[in-house]
């Protein structure tokens, strides 16, 4: 609610239209504002919506439109009630039980979101994992890989009208050859000498031995052309080819087959989540039986024999 003053100044910026002062008795408090059938706005209703900060004018805009707002939805709920007179009692019926699951809802959300342990351990998600493996089957190929792309330096050089000797490309097929050797390492000296070449050479990539892709989703990055889906990702020396342009090279570091159990960092977080899950509703029935127990002892339940 807000101070006299609010009121005052509020009941001031409403009088100010069309430019000019409308002279009028100015009235407060629970005094109407405005009243649309059977219903009232009072000025302290109109003036707990209305932000502090405005000025005069802008004041009496936003009130003009509070009010206009009101007034419409006002008429529109008359007519609703008319026209849907034998409905009445059920739709009351229905916005009741809303209210009741919603109050109800929401007080056991904030009980157990405020009690809610979310430290899950490693123990925890792979137990979860061996226990309940029909959960998560895979979709679609699972693989867990090192790519990089990059144009071609050779068709580059052509495009910008330079040549393209004997030297440049062994030079080049140096490169493709360190390139791979540090794929096959892919250990915590060959990767970060990988990045930096390719950053180096303006190569995008993806190195992070912990990110697990779909074949889908690979394939958007990488356009491999599998044939054999199961057999190649199950090869674990680099590849490498050219294709529109662009130099890629991808290395398969573990795989999940379409149909079976997905590998566990694959979906961890969906286990972390499904676990938090069993805790909330853990908590929830221990809660719903405390209540109901204290309600039987302290004598606020009561029934009849059937």
């Amino acid at each position: 609610m807000r101070t006299p003053c609010g009121v005052a100044f509020l009941v001031a910026a409403v009088l100010w239209g069309c430019g000019h002062w409308v002279t009028r008795d100015v009235a407060f408090g629970e005094d109407e504002a405005a009243k649309a059938f059977d219903e009232v706005m009072t000025w302290d209703s109109l003036s707990a919506v209305v932000p502090d900060d405005l000025s005069l004018e802008d004041s009496a805009a936003y009130a003009e439109r509070v009010l206009q707002s009101w007034m419409r939805e006002q008429v529109m709920l008359d007519a609703a009630r008319t026209h849907l007179q034998d409905e009445l009692p059920s739709l009351e019926q229905a916005l009741e039980a809303y209210r009741r699951s919603l109050l109800v809802n929401t007080y056991e959300t904030r009980y157990v979101e405020s009690r809610l342990d979310t430290d899950v351990s490693e123990a925890e998600i792979e137990t979860y994992h061996a226990q309940h493996p029909e959960l998560f089957n895979l979709h679609d190929h699972a693989v867990r890989a090192l790519f990089l792309r990059m144009p071609d330096p050779k068709q580059s050089a052509e495009s910008a009208g330079g040549k393209w000797a004997k030297k440049d490309d062994r030079a080049w097929k140096k490169e493709r050859d360190q390139v791979k050797r540090w794929l096959t390492e892919a250990d915590s000296s060959s990767i970060p000498a990988l990045e930096r070449w390719c950053i180096e050479q303006g190569a995008v990539h993806s190195l992070d031995h912990e990110t697990w892709w779909s074949m889908g989703e690979l394939v958007d990055e990488v356009p491999l052309s599998l044939y054999r889906v199961e057999d190649q990702i199950q090869r674990t020396s680099p590849l490498s080819f050219n294709e529109d342009g662009q130099v890629y090279f991808v290395r398969f570091l573990e795989h999940g087959l379409k149909g079976k159990t997905a590998p566990l960092e694959v979906v961890r977080d969906q286990i972390v989540e499904l676990v938090l899950q069993s805790r909330r509703q853990k908590l929830r029935e221990a809660l719903r039986d405390t209540l109901y127990q204290q309600a039987w002892a302290n004598g606020s339940l009561r029934r009849e024999k059937l």
